[in-house]
């Protein structure tokens, strides 16, 4: 192999002081004279410029070799170079809240309707797409008489189940709402309160994301109607909103009344970066393979916004496994993302006679119209709370904001993990030598817990593991770093 261009360790260029010593070696060879011994004359001037061509050329050469491959290309030539295995840049994208919205039953909302978190800052959202607040599409509705009469039954329909009342004599609006409420009580989907000042019954699911279609008899009618309704964030990014914080209205319909987000959201983000890009390439390469498990990793991650991690497992034996997944199935945990696009990745890449395993449960519509029950898995959090204990540099300096740089690095390097990945502290020392300078020694203990608003009473671990279905996160908020020395 040639010590120059392509070698057994890739590419080696020749440097410019290289260049410029092959050329003088080579005048002086054949023109009898030691050209290198007046750095000033004209001839020096010409081998000197010429050289610098020639080391621009070398390095073009090391920039197009470069430019194949995932691991060192950049900007458009990383797009270029990942192409080959099927992955794509995520571009930068909204993030979508399920929105409650209430109002008269048929109140359009177009493209114009805004509206706003009660932050400050305030967010904005928009809806992309027309929608309508509807009773065949609802999620709480309240209803309420409109016509009296004896023996006449008052009905309401949900999604083809009846809940039918008949008086068996004169009775009042109270009576049949009161009638229907005792009902409704008795469906585990829903729940039911009378106002007997105003005559309402209010009817609300118990699963706030669901939403359901209505029917009523012409002596009932809705008083309000729920709805939920996507809406997308003005800016890209991942925003992130507690529950019941975007309740203003900007702009809208006369009848859209209010608004909440009581719902699971779907975050967005900002374009990915090269390096971002080359470390998903890594999981998303399986999106041509022919490992049924693989394909299906690589497929969520890379289709389905807002997935922060998914981990597949399989049961292939003629038994049912440990972890409760029957003969010849698969269960695939997703942290994030929309339960129907996950559905449907996993309809489309899984192969045939093989069952899925969960408790989400999303209908699918099959070739020929059928339904097919796609079943996954959304991870449990493990909460971790560490204290981080580090030991000053004697011949280094700690950075004024060294605890802030700690808990960034441990946040990211955490955010990294799958479902399933255990929790090991001292993997997360270079990333902190790395982010703090001026560390000689680092001690890390943690507490975890499956409750967010737990308080650590002693940080005794040095590790945890973490079962397939479970996922650690942490936030800055739950690492302390101590001064130990």
């Amino acid at each position: 192999m040639p010590e120059y261009g392509i070698t057994e360790r890739g590419v080696n260029i020749k440097r410019l002081d290289t260049i410029m010593d092959e050329i003088h070696t080579g005048l002086s060879d054949g023109w009898g004279v030691n050209t290198r011994l007046n750095p000033k004359s004209k001839l020096n001037v010409l081998v000197t410029n010429f050289s610098d061509k020639v080391a621009e050329l070398w390095e073009l050469g090391k920039g197009i070799y470069d430019s194949m491959y995932p691991s060192s290309a950049e900007g458009i030539s990383l797009d270029n170079a990942c192409q080959f295995g099927g992955p794509v840049r995520e571009t930068a994208a909204r993030s979508y809240y399920p929105i409650h919205c209430t109002g008269v039953d048929g109140t359009p909302l177009d493209t114009s309707t805004i509206i706003a978190s009660a932050t400050n800052p305030q967010t904005n959202f928009v809806l992309l797409n027309p929608a309508t607040i509807t009773r065949s599409s609802f999620n709480r509705a309240a209803v309420k008489v409109v016509s009296m009469a004896s023996t006449t039954a008052y009905t309401v329909s949900i999604d083809g189940t009846l809940f039918s009342y008949t008086p068996a004599k004169e009775t009042s609006a109270l009576d049949v709402l009161s009638g229907l409420q005792k009902l409704l009580e008795a469906s585990e989907e829903f729940t039911a309160t009378v106002d007997s000042e105003n005559l309402l019954l209010s009817i609300e699911a118990v699963d706030e994301t669901k939403s359901y279609a209505m029917i009523l008899t012409e002596n009932l009618t809705t008083e309000t109607v729920t709805s939920i309704i996507n809406f997308a964030s003005e800016q890209n990014g991942d925003i992130v909103l507690p529950y019941e914080a975007i309740t203003n209205i900007v702009q809208g319909h006369a009848d859209f009344q209010r608004c909440t987000n009581l719902c699971p959201y779907i975050a967005g983000r900002q374009e990915e970066t090269d390096r971002e890009l080359r470390k998903s390439y890594a999981d998303k390469i399986f999106n041509r393979s022919s490992r049924m498990l693989e394909s299906i990793r690589s497929a969520i991650l890379q289709n389905v916004q807002g997935v922060k991690s998914v981990a597949p497992y399989e049961n292939d034996t003629n038994e049912w496994d440990s972890y409760g997944r029957p003969p010849h199935s698969i269960e695939i945990v997703v942290d994030g993302g929309d339960a129907r696009e996950i559905a449907g990745q996993i309809l489309a890449r899984k192969s045939g006679g093989i069952s899925t395993h969960g408790d989400e449960v999303v209908k699918m519509p099959g070739e020929y119209g059928e339904d097919i029950t796609i079943r996954f898995n959304r991870p449990t959090y493990v909460y971790a709370w560490m204290r981080v204990g580090i030991t000053q540099s004697t011949v280094e300096d700690l950075p004024l904001n060294y605890a802030d740089r700690i808990k960034k690095a441990i946040v990211s390097r955490m955010d990294e993990l799958n479902c399933g990945d255990d929790i090991v502290p001292q993997k997360f020392l270079d990333a902190i030598y790395a982010a703090c300078p001026g560390i000689s020694y680092i001690d890390m203990t943690m507490f975890t817990s499956t409750d967010e608003a737990a308080t650590p009473d002693g940080y005794d671990l040095r590790s945890k593991t973490i079962s397939a279905r479970e996922r650690a996160v942490t936030s800055e908020t739950m690492i302390e770093v101590a001064l130990d020395g």
